[in-house]
């Protein structure tokens, strides 16, 4: 494992400045990325749909793939999409299981609930192999998951080792930060919930959807960001995710202590820069440090001052985190 610190002075101006950021993604991003944009649907493990979508350049260099977050949406990586795009290659994103426009599970139209969390990997592969692979046409394959996206791409780069050429680990769910209730509280209470048939209910302290502006939040100290996001919640319902049903945090749970387990996260050999945010309060750095001692060939970026989207920040830290990211992905290449 090789640990380092992200380099600040690394500072370019090749990126969308928060200052000019809601014009910029209106007037510039979103029009390229409708010129590219496909869309459609697949039926994944159990019978349930989940949304895609593909930006596919002519004669790209490779294919990302983007794993998202808990309660996250295809625009929440629309600054994201439009970089990969801009360095010529072609990018394929899916909505997992209970969130956005694929099918939902919760009591409520807000709530994330999961069945099993094996699925959202078995949905995940499903993605790959019949969109992102025949669209693909033998070009390498580069993963980029985040915070729960990154617990669901570990899992799947655990299982299927060979799939991917690198991969973007950022604030990957290794290990859920319970907050204010111990963690051994949590488990218990979530287990007990599912044992006397409420593992459908809201775990306690988690709650529906609710449109408050909280900013500055746990994710971001960037107001122009946060608020592209928040702007687009507002206007689509679809796009309105709340907390966690007990079952979904009990398979979480036990689906993280899997993947950091030396046996498991052993068998990733390929190349994995995970980016570790010093001001994360939604996932726990411990776990993360394990895995990326256990990892063949993982490289762990501590990122000063950041909250947990580190790639959501204020310029001065987003900017040499896309640096970074696409400095990465192009020496693979």
């Amino acid at each position: 494992m090789k640990v380092s610190n992200l380099d600040f002075n690394k500072f370019t101006n090749n990126y969308i400045s928060e200052k000019s950021f809601k014009e910029e993604m209106r007037t510039k991003v979103e029009p390229y990325l409708d010129s590219l944009r496909k869309g459609g649907y697949l039926t994944g493990s159990n019978g349930l749909k989940f949304y895609y979508e593909t930006f596919i350049k002519k004669n790209s260099k490779a294919s990302i793939v983007i794993c998202h977050g808990f309660g996250e949406f295809i625009e929440r990586y629309h600054e994201l999409i439009y970089y990969f795009l801009r360095e010529n290659y072609s990018v394929f994103i899916m909505e997992h299981r209970g969130h956005s426009r694929s099918s939902r599970l919760g009591s409520d139209k807000s709530q994330i609930n999961v069945e099993k969390f094996d699925y959202y990997v078995e949905d995940f592969n499903k993605f790959i192999e019949q969109v992102v692979n025949p669209d693909s046409r033998d070009k390498k394959l580069l993963l980029f998951a985040h915070s729960m996206g990154g617990g669901i791409g570990t899992a799947y780069l655990e299982k299927y080792s060979t799939r991917f050429k690198a991969a973007i680990l950022s604030a990957p769910m290794h290990e859920i930060n319970t907050g204010k209730y111990p963690k051994i509280v949590a488990d218990i209470v979530s287990r007990l919930m599912k044992l006397i048939n409420k593992g459908g209910d809201y775990l306690p302290g988690q709650k529906a959807y609710n449109s408050n502006y909280k900013f500055p939040g746990k994710a971001t100290t960037c107001k122009a960001r946060y608020d592209y996001s928040y702007n687009k919640m507002i206007e689509d319902e679809a796009f309105q995710s709340g907390g966690s049903s007990a079952n979904w945090y009990v398979e979480a749970s036990k689906a993280t202590k899997n993947i950091i387990k030396e046996k498991n996260a052993s068998k990733v050999e390929i190349p994995v820069m995970l980016l570790q945010p010093e001001n994360d309060t939604y996932v726990m750095p411990e776990a993360q440090n394990t895995f990326a001692k256990y990892a063949k060939n993982c490289e762990l970026i501590r990122i000063k001052g950041s909250r947990h989207e580190s790639f959501n920040e204020k310029d001065e830290i987003a900017f040499p985190v896309f640096e970074k990211i696409l400095n990465f992905y192009n020496s693979i290449i």
